[in-house]
């Protein structure tokens, strides 16, 4: 394959059985609590355990497809999220529906870093935020929505063991895909293919890279902040100005829809207009700037901040996913699934923490408070990107395409 487009088309389709596989579990929830009889705490353990699977695994899945190639991390990756999809379906315990959820999780992890690194093979220097635009953004998006909307009619028409086992299959006919059609990297196959290059140098040059460290904090609030948001904001709009159910969820879709267009917007923006600081900077000031006009806004304000939200934060991850592929990084190709999962592992911190602060404030001094505590914390994070300074190109091997 030489056309570096054919191949993200590979990248892409082999990518969307992850977000799928995250998601489709949520309409099966009403079976999963009729069959097995489970509390509602039962049922965030069960959202809750993909999550810790996907965040202890980035970076041993990034040393994974240093050691083996990205190659092999990538097909891992799709067999181990299968493998985590088809238990779900057929566990007969609530135990081993967690097992199958960790799995997935685990899967999910090493199939991101290993295609973040195959993307960057393909693309750096020539348009690698657009690619990883179409990838995280569109693609990341598009396959969610279908696990989140679309599979509730696969549960409906067939049960919600055989939706999830369906999932499963969607995996399989994504690993047959990938091993059909795997896009071998011109001028890089050796490095990114063959693996054998975790070692003491490469540690170093990932967890010594000070960008990697900076632009992970810098990232922190507006993820932390935007899960607050997604989770929070159709409900606020329900107590606040006694909308119906139905606006406050639509209000939720409509901050999720957003990551299609964040995706495209984010690419073209750092691409061809700013370059990957500035729009990583705008994009970050734009969701920091809604939180704080959120206590002000009526149900059409509340709608356009959330779709400003959901915009914002894939523009501000576009350019922040694509820094370790980039070739004032430091880094090597074979660096990029360790990288990025270290990126991912501190930016995770805001996930886990930012909502439950949200909702503390909001308990003790009003939901008022509890917005503008997002929009300091997303503006203030996003501010130390300034002190991120690409480092000079490299010596040949490092920087450049691998060799």
């Amino acid at each position: 394959m030489k056309n570096r487009w054919s191949a993200l088309a590979v990248i892409f389709i082999a990518f969307l059985q992850f977000p799928l596989n995250w998601f489709s579990v949520v309409p099966a929830f009403g079976g999963i609590v009729s069959d097995m009889k489970l509390s509602f705490t039962q049922v965030g353990v069960i959202a809750g355990t993909f999550i810790a699977g996907y965040g202890i695994a980035h970076i041993p899945a990034g040393w994974f497809a240093e050691r083996f190639g990205m190659r092999a991390g990538m097909i891992f990756g799709v067999v181990v999220q299968t493998l985590g999809a088809a238990m779900s379906g057929w566990a007969p315990s609530y135990d081993l529906l967690l097992v199958g959820r960790l799995l997935c999780g685990i899967g999910g992890a090493v199939t991101m870093g290993s295609a973040v690194g195959l993307t960057a093979a393909w693309f750096r220097g020539k348009e690698l935020a657009t690619a990883n635009g179409i990838i995280q953004g569109v693609g990341f998006t598009i396959a969610a929505a279908a696990g989140l909307y679309g599979w509730g009619l696969v549960v409906e028409a067939f049960g919600w063991r055989q939706a999830l086992l369906i999932g499963a299959g969607v995996g399989v006919a994504s690993l047959l895909f990938l091993l059909a059609f795997f896009p071998t990297p011109p001028k890089a196959g050796e490095d990114v293919v063959e693996g054998h290059h975790l070692d003491r140098d490469s540690l170093r040059r990932i967890f010594g890279n000070r960008q990697l460290w900076i632009m992970g904090i810098a990232l922190l609030g507006a993820y932390g902040s935007y899960f607050s948001a997604a989770n929070l904001l159709g409900s606020y709009a329900q107590e606040r100005l006694k909308v119906a159910p139905s606006a406050g969820e639509a209000i939720g879709a409509i901050l999720f829809f957003g990551g299609i267009f964040g995706g495209v917007i984010g690419g073209w923006l750092t691409d061809r207009v700013f370059g990957r600081l500035p729009t990583f900077l705008i994009a970050c000031f734009a969701e920091g700037a809604m939180f704080f006009l959120i206590p002000h806004l009526n149900l059409v304000g509340l709608q356009i901040a959330a779709a400003v939200v959901g915009v914002g934060l894939i523009v501000a991850f576009v350019p922040w996913v694509s820094l370790p592929g980039e070739a004032d990084s430091g880094l090597r190709l074979s660096d990029v699934p360790t990288a990025i999962g270290l990126m991912l592992s501190i930016v995770a911190i805001g996930g886990a923490l930012i909502p439950p602060l949200f909702t503390k404030i909001a308990t003790e001094w009003g939901f008022d408070a509890a917005w503008r505590f997002q929009g300091v914390i997303t503006v203030a994070c996003a501010l130390l990107a300034l002190s991120a300074r690409p480092r000079p190109v490299a010596r040949r091997g490092l920087a450049g395409t691998a060799g």
